[in-house]
């Protein structure tokens, strides 16, 4: 059993921004010679989060709507007190910071329309996703 990390790093463009990572993650799969078993993704930053779901244009900006609704950029948190950003870390706290994806024949083992998505929750930023490969 072989475990093999590695990491990508992720520009945002905007402020709340949805960004599918699903191909430079399997580039990264191939790289490392991965072949069966688990990947573990997960982003350390408490702003922005991982989530899998279908890449149409529509359901992204959906997402960030949603998003929006629930955690009330506008409202006066009292996080915002510190930094402006209260909407952000509550947008993590929902939808969450990692994924543990199996993988099979060197690839993300996803459902036909899935996709590995970085939702960017206080951007324009660099974003790392840390990657840990566990398998043959």
């Amino acid at each position: 059993m072989r475990v093999v990390q590695g990491t990508l790093e992720v520009r945002s463009k905007t402020r709340f921004d949805v960004i599918d990572v699903t191909g430079e993650v399997e580039r990264w799969l191939t790289q490392v010679k991965a072949r069966n078993g688990i990947l573990v993704a997960y982003i350390p930053h408490t702003t922005a989060a991982l989530a899998i779901n279908e890449g149409e244009e529509g359901l992204l900006e959906d997402i960030v709507e949603l998003l929006k609704e629930l955690t009330k950029p506008e409202k006066s948190w009292k996080h915002n007190m510190v930094d402006d950003n209260a909407h952000a870390h509550l947008g993590n706290v929902i939808v969450g910071g990692d994924k543990v994806i199996p993988v099979s024949d060197g690839r993300l083992a996803l459902g036909t329309w899935q996709r590995l998505l970085l939702l960017e929750l206080d951007g324009p930023r660099v974003r790392r996703v840390n990657l840990v490969y566990v398998g043959e």
